[in-house]
């Protein structure tokens, strides 16, 4: 009787752990698929953000590509002038004419930094998607270095001191002050040592702009590519 009783104490004991336990193990399952959700909520709101950073990238990329391919037509019908120039009036007009801009590539990575230094980016599931946001930015940062590169090239050529005339020039026309030939002798002879070093400095300029322009019309490919990968992965 006693042997009976205590089997059945021992039961219900083993009972009442076992309901315990299954009674963990379904509020740890349910915690779980709780935090798994709201990290896919989380992850899911990055990837809109990063979506809209990408439209500004885009939008950014034709405006450089629109401003460039402006550059470049001005550089190359100044460096068509300089042959065609046959009087001073003609030459000082072409070195009022503003050519050399600089635009940088500017990439909006507000979003790419947050999944970056939170780890969410690498917590992605879609490891295709990761894999082709990591290497867009990757290319941002390679691309707009080489970039900054080519800019820093040139502002060196143009603070050379044999472009001293040019700008003091330049800036005498832009102010609608005379300008004194006499002590620019140079402006009227065609074959001037100067007007050289000046159709080279413009054709350097045309060059590094379209370099720029390649890299930033491959930028711009890229994150379209990329776009279009996060609308599908909706």
């Amino acid at each position: 009787m006693k042997k009976n009783r205590f089997t059945s104490y021992l039961l219900y004991a083993l009972g009442e752990i076992l309901l315990v336990v299954i009674g963990i193990l379904i509020a740890v399952i349910l915690n779980n698929r709780n935090n798994e959700f709201k990290l896919e909520k989380v992850e899911k709101l990055s990837l809109i953000r990063l979506a809209e950073d990408l439209k500004d990238d885009i939008r950014r990329y034709e405006f450089l590509d629109f401003r460039l391919e402006e550059r470049i037509n001005r550089c190359d019908s100044t460096l068509y002038l300089i042959e065609d120039q046959k009087s001073v009036a003609d030459r000082l007009g072409i070195i009022s004419i503003h050519q050399i801009n600089f635009f940088l590539v500017e990439a909006n990575t507000t979003t790419y930094d947050e999944m970056l230094n939170t780890g969410r980016l690498y917590s992605m599931n879609n490891k295709d998607l990761r894999a082709a946001i990591i290497r867009y930015y990757r290319d941002v940062n390679k691309w707009s270095t080489y970039i900054k590169q080519n800019n820093q090239q040139l502002r060196t050529m143009m603070t050379q001191p044999n472009f001293n005339d040019y700008w003091v020039i330049q800036e005498y026309i832009w102010g609608d002050k005379m300008v004194n030939i006499e002590k620019y002798p140079w402006v009227s002879n065609r074959y001037s040592r100067e007007l050289k070093d000046i159709e080279a400095l413009i054709q350097q300029a045309e060059d590094v702009f379209k370099s720029n322009k390649g890299n930033i019309s491959y930028l711009k490919g890229e994150a379209e590519t990329l776009l279009s990968q996060l609308n599908e992965s909706e």
